[in-house]
C-alpha cells in the first residue's frame, strides 16, 4: 500500500511539474508575441527562460532545444529577429 502512495505522490508531483511547464511556456510564447524585444533583450529573456525551466527539468538541457528553444526563436524570425543561441546541453 505505501508502494502505491509513493507512486501516486511521484504521478502528482510530476504532473504539478508538466502543468507548470505548460503554463509558463505559454507565457513565455505570448511575452515574445507581444512585447518588443530587440536582439539583446530577447536573447536575455530566452536566457532567463531556460534557466527557469532546467532548475525544474534538470539534465533536460536537449529536450528543452530540441522544442523549446526552436518554438521560441521561430516566433522571434516572424517578427524579425535573429537569434544564434547555443544549442549546449548544459545548465546556464
Amino acid at each position: 500500500m505505501a508502494m502505491d502512495e509513493e507512486q501516486d505522490r511521484e504521478k502528482q508531483l510530476e504532473d504539478a511539474k508538466m502543468r507548470w511547464l505548460k503554463r509558463y511556456t505559454d507565457w513565455v510564447v505570448k511575452r515574445l508575441m507581444e512585447d518588443d524585444f530587440d536582439e539583446a533583450s530577447a536573447a536575455e529573456f530566452l536566457t532567463l527562460v531556460r534557466s527557469e525551466v532546467l532548475k525544474r527539468f534538470p539534465n533536460k538541457a536537449r529536450e528543452y532545444n530540441l522544442i523549446y528553444r526552436r518554438r521560441f526563436v521561430r516566433i522571434l524570425l516572424r517578427k524579425g529577429i535573429f537569434l544564434n543561441l547555443p544549442e549546449d546541453e548544459s545548465v546556464s
